[in-house]
């Protein structure tokens, strides 16, 4: 309990000591030394502690859920990585080179055959030329004095032109190019050479269906047939790939030196003509193109096994061990499995390899090409993809192709039999992956036919699924002799395109897996935040309540200093009288 005493001999007045008004306390230390602000303070401190676990506990699924959005984000960044190899011809590409490219080059996608192939071009494609005989001092010359017609045919149209008396040169150039008939296949200009100005009439295509006739109709002189002269005749290239078409007389003829489908996947570009002699064009696989693939899938796999890694290792180089924010989470744990089973796991639709026959795909998983996890829990690169490079090196050499195969294959069919071919399939709706097919003829036709143990529709000779695993999928039967026949129909998908459908699943807005789990974390803070607002509001008004009982204990504690200050100058009077 405070002295009396020395409350009196500390404080004068009872306005010194604390001032308040409604609304809003303020408290000052009393002669004692009290201060209830200070108590308020601590009050409210103490009282807090369960506002201040909440705070916490928010915090702390927000930075659950940001790690998951994050972790979403770098799967959505994976997968259009991938979407940029998810074929053979964006994974893997063909080089060419030519023996003389002042006469051919050539450019090649991935449905070339490698190979070195013989091109002969007798001729190359050429636009048809013709000049006017008659020449005009200018172009402001009146070419059609009275009104006279014009016909002219190109392309497999023509364009008959009345033409009005008084028209010059200048102006039936301008009436030619606006033709409808005319404007996209012929040129008309009126040029100068010398003295004179001459009109030239181009084709803007090249071949022999693309000349240009001057039509007996026509009734302007300057412009019949007679008076005009063909200075270059339009006409087709001509060439032979080693050595087809067979016979002089025959050849590949097109009406561009641009020839694209003369040879699948190949497309020759003619400069000049070299028969009787040929050039060799050359058709390689890029490798280099496939190695580089090949890294950057490792890479951008490594990035979302980094992250997925991060946010869920232990660390047991403490005392004690310590998990990351999302330690034991279903959907990162249901992530990584994937991630490790794609990465793990025979490529969709690959047959395992048979060394004595040769038969099946040597290379049909990563481990084959010398991509593997690396298992070294001392190694900072623990449960990333690595690569082999000494293995890796001799698959390249041994079959690029298959390489390439491995990582893109797009919905490529193939069967184990040759009594029956995959027809038709489609994309995204047929499963990839090896399908058993079985079916019996009798009588001249299918009595029974099943894919995957299940029955199916029959068709004439053409068997359709109907089960989920196989549908879409329509098979053609080849062998129609009597009897039971069975084998496999195989549609491989690379690694690529199986990750990207996981990632695809994975980052559904609606149904994926993190998402999910994201709007469940969601929840769960929004009901903190219900929690986090009971409590504010709650120390809201204990600190006014405090408030207010500490206001009228001060102003008691007021009084009572008053009434002492006046005692005590009593009782000092008292002893001044009694000296006296």
């Amino acid at each position: 309990m405070a002295d009396v005493g020395k409350v009196g001999a500390q404080v004068s007045t009872a306005g010194t000591t604390s001032s308040y008004w409604s609304g809003k306390t303020k408290f000052e230390k009393l002669g004692n030394g009290t201060d209830f602000g200070e108590i308020v303070k601590n009050t409210l401190k103490q009282q807090g502690f369960h506002q201040r676990r909440l705070e916490n506990w928010r915090a702390q699924w927000v930075k659950k859920q940001e790690s998951l959005k994050g972790l979403n984000t770098k799967m959505t960044e994976l997968s259009t990585a991938l979407n940029k190899m998810n074929s053979i011809g964006k994974f893997m590409g063909r080089v060419t080179s030519s023996s003389d490219s002042s006469c051919v080059t050539a450019t090649a996608d991935s449905t070339a055959p490698t190979s070195p192939y013989k091109v002969e071009i007798k001729q190359l494609a050429r636009n048809d030329i013709w000049t006017s005989n008659s020449g005009y001092a200018s172009e402001k010359d009146v070419i059609s004095p009275s009104g006279s017609k014009i016909s002219i045919s190109c392309g497999g149209k023509t364009a008959n032109i009345d033409v009005p008396g008084g028209t010059t040169v200048e102006g039936l150039v301008k009436m030619l190019n606006a033709t409808t008939e005319l404007k996209d296949l012929v040129q008309v200009e009126a040029i100068k050479t010398g003295n004179e100005y001459r009109l030239k009439f181009s084709s803007l295509k090249m071949g022999e269906a693309n000349r240009i006739t001057f039509n007996a109709s026509t009734t302007l002189p300057a412009l019949a047939p007679a008076s005009m002269t063909n200075l270059q005749q339009g006409q087709n290239s001509k060439i032979k790939i080693d050595g087809f078409p067979e016979g002089t007389d025959n050849w590949i003829e097109r009406d561009t030196n641009t020839v694209t489908d003369g040879s699948k996947g190949l497309t020759l570009n003619l400069k000049k003509a070299t028969s009787p002699d040929s050039v060799i064009v050359n058709v390689n696989t890029d490798t280099e193109k496939i190695i580089e693939n090949v890294r950057e899938f490792v890479k951008q796999v490594n990035i979302v096994r980094q992250a997925l890694r991060d946010i869920s290792k232990v660390d047991a180089t403490k005392d004690k061990e310590k998990g990351s924010i999302l330690t034991g989470n279903y959907g990162v744990q249901l992530a990584s499995h994937r991630f490790k089973d794609i990465t793990a796991t025979k490529g969709q639709g690959f047959n395992n390899f048979d060394s004595a026959t040769g038969a099946g795909d040597r290379y049909n998983t990563l481990r084959t090409l010398g991509i593997e996890t690396e298992t070294d829990q001392s190694s900072p690169n623990f449960g990333l993809l690595k690569i082999d490079e000494e293995k890796f090196e001799k698959a390249m050499k041994d079959n690029p192709d298959g390489v390439a195969k491995l990582f893109s294959a797009d919905y490529e069919a193939s069967t184990s039999s040759p009594n029956f071919t995959i027809k038709s399939l489609i994309k995204g709706v047929t499963k990839p992956g090896t399908h058993d097919v079985s079916y019996t003829v009798s009588g001249g036709k299918i009595t029974s036919a099943t894919i995957n143990g299940k029955a199916v529709r029959i068709n004439g000779w053409e068997i359709t699924a109907d089960d989920l695993s196989g549908l879409g999928m329509a098979i053609r039967v080849d062998n129609q002799t009597d009897g039971t026949y069975s084998g496999t129909a195989g549609i491989k998908t690379g690694k690529t395109i199986e990750m990207i459908e996981t990632l695809k699943d994975m980052t559904n807005s609606k149904t994926g897996i993190l998402n999910i789990i994201s709007e469940n974390y969601s929840g769960i803070i929004k009901n903190i935040d219900k929690k986090l607002d009971y409590e504010k509001n709650r120390l809201a008004n204990l600190e006014k309540t405090l408030k207010a009982k500490y206001a009228r204990l001060d102003a008691v504690l007021g009084q009572y200093s008053g009434k002492m200050q006046m005692l005590q100058g009593q009782i000092a009077k008292l002893g001044s009288g009694a000296k006296k």
